[in-house]
């Protein structure tokens, strides 16, 4: 009679999860981990790489379970709080999703994912406010500073920002997030140079920061040196491997050289890591557009669309490919969409004009 299968541990079961999730099987990591979870119920990095496969899979109840888990063994557990927060917002529960996010600070992810949640709301003055009263009653805080940039930023009101992020690293010269962010607002406004020069000087600080890497590697695709933003940013993700903004810019890069097949590669791996990430549909819909896969296109954007119903990039996309489909009326629809969200987008307003001549013949 042959011997029973040796039974496979909840670190074993963990170890194989992780090369799975890594690789992008979230299905396959998530069986895994459900097993391990049932061996070993307290263990936080199961229930943590739990719950990131369940959010993956958009099985949000199962996801917001393992992580409550993690946090009834470690109540104190910023990096969860912010990612149950990213639960609860894929649910529109807002008021739980800004209350995980203020759980989760000081964490500078969770303070940007916080930031989003408001500006979504249409809610940012409200931030605003409250931000400028704690940097009055904490001067001499750099974090003070540097929050109330971050929101600065998201209004697009870059020299405040810049002000405060300057305030932030006068008052903390090794202040890494800080140098990061000052470079993406120098990255907005076109000043590439200055901007690596903010990445690099983070670098110096912690070589390993991944979020100046693959920041470095953006401003380079700015300035078309792609074969070198392809070197920082697979850096960023040999530091990171589920670094979901990395592949996605990636993407970007791939596209640039011509490469159709590898740019979608690395969308759809964004996509395995992050459902919700904000960019990415908007990207995949327009390689498939500009390679007149329009039915492919259509269903990109219409999927960024179940995510962000309020993205007028996204709602601009999804006319233009129903223009070239001939779906003329669908188009303006679309186009009516945009006009509505961001009232100044002269391509919305030519292409609906040029609909509606289109419809009086």
């Amino acid at each position: 009679m042959p011997a029973a299968p040796h039974a496979q541990t909840a670190s074993q079961l963990l170890t194989e999860a992780r090369r799975d999730a890594d690789r992008g099987l979230n299905q396959e990591a998530a069986e895994l981990l459900r097993r391990a979870a049932a061996i070993e119920p307290r263990n936080i990095e199961i229930q943590r790489l739990l719950g990131d496969v369940e959010y993956r899979l958009e099985h949000y109840r199962a996801a917001e379970a393992a992580y409550v888990a993690v946090l009834a063994v470690d109540p104190g557990n910023r990096d969860v709080y912010n990612r149950l927060g990213g639960v609860y917002s894929a649910e529109d529960r807002y008021d739980e999703a800004i209350n995980a996010f203020r759980k989760s600070l000081p964490s500078p992810e969770g303070f940007a994912n916080l930031v989003q949640l408001y500006k979504d709301q249409g809610r940012l003055g409200d931030l605003e406010s409250e931000y400028q009263l704690e940097e009055t009653r904490n001067p001499f805080d750099p974090v003070s500073h540097y929050n109330l940039a971050v929101i600065y930023k998201a209004q697009e009101r870059y020299q405040a920002a810049i002000t405060q992020v300057e305030y932030a690293l006068d008052r903390n010269a090794r202040f890494t997030d800080a140098h990061n962010l000052l470079g993406t607002v120098y990255g907005e406004l076109g000043r590439y140079d200055d901007a690596i020069q903010q990445y690099k000087m983070a670098l110096g600080i912690d070589p390993h920061y991944a979020f100046a890497w693959l920041n470095w590697g953006v401003e380079l695709i700015n300035e078309g040196k792609i074969q070198e933003a392809l070197e920082k940013i697979k850096h960023a993700i040999d530091l990171d491997p589920q670094f979901a903004l990395a592949y996605e810019n990636l993407g970007v890069a791939y596209d640039d050289l011509g490469d159709f097949t590898g740019a979608v590669e690395q969308y759809q791996r964004t996509i395995s890591i992050d459902p919700h990430d904000r960019n990415v549909y908007i990207n995949l819909g327009a390689l498939y557009y500009n390679h007149s896969q329009y039915n492919l296109a259509e269903a990109a954007f219409i999927k960024g669309l179940a995510l962000q119903p309020k993205s007028w990039q996204l709602h601009l996309g999804l006319g233009s490919t129903y223009e070239a489909q001939r779906k003329y009326s669908l188009a303006a629809d679309q186009f009516k969409i945009v006009l509505e969200e961001n009232p100044k987008d002269t391509r919305a307003a030519a292409k609906l004009a040029e609909i509606e001549e289109l419809q009086k013949r």
